[in-house]
């Protein structure tokens, strides 16, 4: 498995390694949301730094967009960073946001440590 979820206090961190589908991707969003401690998360970290992923097409986009908007409904106060350097995916990640699609607060790092601070841990 490219991905490794490792449940923390109010929060979820995803880690990704090795080379990554959408399918990988999609799944690690499902466990995530259909996890019963998903209402009381305060953020979801996913770690693409050990991984390699070229990103994901505007329809399978679509599908992981549709998750996000049903767990808006269950929880808004999840906040979604993204650690990685890929600079397509990089661009896909903030395309979402502006859109308004991605309708949690997200934010793109460099780093874990970033990430980490910037959901208070």
């Amino acid at each position: 498995m490219p991905y490794k979820i490792e449940r923390k206090k109010n929060g979820v961190v995803k880690r990704f390694t090795g080379v990554l589908t959408y399918e990988d991707v999609l799944k690690s969003e499902q466990e995530v949301s259909a996890h019963p401690d998903y209402t009381t998360l305060h953020y979801v970290i996913s770690d693409y730094i050990g991984a390699v992923y070229i990103g994901i097409s505007d329809n399978q986009q679509a599908d992981i967009n549709a998750l996000r908007i049903c767990g808006h409904r269950v929880n808004p106060r999840i906040k979604y960073a993204f650690v990685l350097k890929d600079p397509g995916v990089r661009v896909q990640i903030k395309d979402a946001v502006a859109s308004g699609v991605m309708l949690h607060a997200a934010k793109i790092f460099d780093t874990y440590e970033q990430a980490a601070a910037w959901v208070g841990l």
